[in-house]
């Protein structure tokens, strides 16, 4: 029987730390009581649980109850929108997982009681245009040119093409192309696509392609993995800052900028790897307001 600390010591959660440390003892004891009880392995548990706890508790606001995290309706929900951008086969096999949970730690009255309607996901807020200018500086004023590098980097791609956490992570030089018109970045794994640069974050990765091996990472060259932490621990070293980059808020400000520049939304689905509009409306209520004759001619045709 596989040990549940063991396999607790050895997990590696692909979310940020800060959400790590909050789930995790709720998480650990899920799986612990969970232990021998599902077809499914400790580990495989930690990584299902991790996934519906973080979203429920960073996104969705719910308390880290059993009796609503492993509810068939958060689970539902959760399926439906935190695990919207997986493949059908992998959210099916996530959902399963879970009810075997469920199952397990709730009795049958409890499972079968309906809640209350979930809140409406909460969106990570874009950064104003103040607080870029602060974000330009906090990475030209890094330590080093490795740092100072790599910190333009991070913003460029995640304010500039959208890319999560992960995606950064895992893009490599050679999947940067420049042409006479601009810079395309080109993602892979289970979000596959291509996304224009915005003009203005273009320059830094046109010279990084340039510099470095098309293997190479694009983000922290030197890291053989994609271990979760990777940007939290690039960041959390620079020091204390006022405004402090993150993957969620910088991706934000990408969609928010393309919403309200009026792109349309199919095409804005492709670029940013999403399947659902439902994606978007949580960043709707960031969107500046337009004139009413502005909106007036642009409905119209």
């Amino acid at each position: 029987m596989e040990d549940v600390k063991g396999a607790d010591r050895a997990f590696e959660p692909e979310i940020d730390t800060t959400v790590w440390l909050a789930v995790r003892d709720f998480v650990t004891a899920a799986v612990s009581d969970c232990e021998g009880k599902t077809p499914y392995s400790a580990s495989v548990l930690h990584g299902a649980a991790t996934h519906l706890s973080a979203w429920a508790w960073q996104s969705a606001g719910l308390p880290l109850e059993r009796a609503v995290i492993f509810h068939r309706d958060t689970i539902a929900r959760f399926i439906a929108t935190g695990a919207s951008h997986w493949k059908p086969a992998g959210r099916g096999n996530l959902r399963s997982q879970l009810l075997r949970m469920a199952e397990v730690l709730l009795n049958r009255s409890m499972s079968l009681r309906r809640l209350g309607a979930l809140p409406p996901s909460e969106a990570a807020r874009p950064y104003s245009e103040k607080e870029l200018i602060s974000l330009r500086n906090w990475a030209s004023s890094q330590s080093t040119a490795f740092r100072r590098t790599n910190a333009a980097v991070l913003l460029a791609l995640g304010a500039g093409a959208g890319l999560s956490a992960s995606e950064i992570g895992q893009l490599r030089i050679g999947e940067i192309h420049v042409d006479p018109v601009g810079v395309v970045v080109h993602v892979s794994g289970e979000r596959a696509r291509a996304v224009p640069v915005m003009r203005r974050w273009e320059t830094v990765l046109i010279e990084r392609a340039a510099s470095l091996p098309s293997e190479s990472f694009a983000f922290r060259e030197n890291h053989t993995v994609d271990y979760p932490n990777l940007i939290s621990s690039f960041v959390t070293r620079s020091g204390t800052m006022r405004v402090r980059p993150t993957s969620q808020r910088l991706r934000a400000t990408w969609i928010v900028h393309h919403l309200a520049a009026g792109i349309p939304v199919v095409q804005l689905m492709l670029a940013s790897g999403v399947e659902s509009l439902e994606a978007f409306t949580r960043y709707v209520k960031f969107v500046p307001e337009v004139d009413q004759t502005t909106t007036r001619f642009t409905l119209r045709g």
